[in-house]
């Protein structure tokens, strides 16, 4: 009766499943391989989601940054491959830019050096640029064959032989630290910004100079209270392995800082006791904790911005940084601030 009963059932089934051709009969044998071939891997996604430290590296070769295993621990200080010509002792700047850059970005770089990063005297105050590059991630391509004649015709990249990741942002920060201590220490203010920024650097002169505290500062947006991502999938993952704390130490936003040339110094310094943290912004915030250096506000009004607020005259007349702009954008922006001189707002 019972194996009469198996295949009254059986047929039932498969009368069923005949009337319904697009669900396939699945045996108890092929479940039960299906679940021991998927066990494994459920597993290792458990362990990755739940911040199971040994999958860190594994995770950042083969899913956020294959040249992971290039970063230092430390920064070394050493030979530039490309050093500009910055002419700091006949003519020393006001302010130092330093944009972090890759190979791809050569239209990002003619467009701030034909608008807001173009060297001029502003109130007087000589402004200069730099853009900071590593090497290429892949050394057979072809991303450096223009890099000599830019080099040539602009005299504005520093580089040196490090992969040229995101990852390795801090790297390159402290690489244009390193060149301004060694090659214009005659500065008396610095900005790290990046490609994709806006940056207003008449009002940020004028702000400066009303501030008139050319030691011991440094400002932007500040970030007092944010903690570690410990989302493996997130960009900005950090593992209790790199970071064990709860809460950050006060950093600024990496879209744009500016500190005194004292405190880049002191950076340059105290970097060689901070081991290396992939987080640039983040990095340079365990630097100025160590140093005992406080965050400032710039002006009573918010005038660094990690967005892109509408465009108005008035609006980008009064800010210091916009965010996430295209070159057509900047462009486009610049032009028109530089055509409404002389209306009010």
């Amino acid at each position: 009766m019972a194996f009469h009963c198996v295949r009254t059932m059986s047929r039932t089934l498969t009368t069923e499943m005949c009337s319904h051709p697009r669900l396939p009969m699945i045996s108890r044998k092929k479940i039960a391989f299906l679940i021991i071939l998927c066990f494994p891997c459920a597993i290792t996604v458990w362990f990755l989601v739940s911040n199971n430290d040994d999958f860190d590296l594994c995770y950042y070769c083969f899913f956020k940054d294959r040249n992971y295993f290039a970063l230092n621990l430390h920064y070394k200080k050493g030979h530039f491959t490309r050093v500009p010509e910055a002419h700091c002792k006949e003519s020393p700047p006001f302010l130092v830019l330093l944009v972090t850059t890759t190979h791809k970005q050569e239209e990002e770089r003619m467009v701030i050096r034909d608008t807001w990063g173009k060297e001029r005297l502003i109130h007087g105050k000589r402004v200069v640029t730099f853009f900071l590059l590593g090497s290429p991630a892949d050394p057979s391509t072809d991303e450096d064959v223009s890099l000599p004649e830019e080099f040539n015709n602009y005299h504005d990249i520093i580089q040196k032989d490090f992969i040229d990741t995101y990852y390795n942002l801090t790297i390159k920060t402290l690489m244009g630290i390193d060149w301004v201590m060694n090659f214009c220490p005659q500065t008396t203010y610095i900005m790290k910004t990046d490609t994709d920024m806006f940056v207003n650097t008449i009002y940020l002169v004028e702000l400066l100079l009303r501030k008139n505290q050319t030691t011991h500062f440094f400002t932007g947006i500040l970030k007092t209270n944010d903690s570690p991502i410990r989302h493996i999938f997130s960009k900005w993952y950090i593992s209790k392995r790199e970071f064990a704390g709860t809460k950050y130490p006060p950093f600024c936003s990496g879209t744009g800082y500016v500190f005194s040339v004292d405190v880049a110094r002191r950076i340059y310094t105290i970097s060689l006791s901070i081991p290396f943290f992939k987080l640039e912004d983040v990095y340079i915030g365990m630097c100025l904790n160590k140093l005992k250096i406080s965050l400032q506000e710039l002006h009573t009004s918010e005038v660094f911005f990690a967005s892109k607020p509408i465009f108005s005259v008035c609006t980008y007349r009064n800010l210091v940084t916009a965010h996430e702009l295209k070159p057509q954008e900047i462009a486009l922006y610049w032009k028109a601030l530089q055509q409404a001189q002389n209306e009010s707002c």
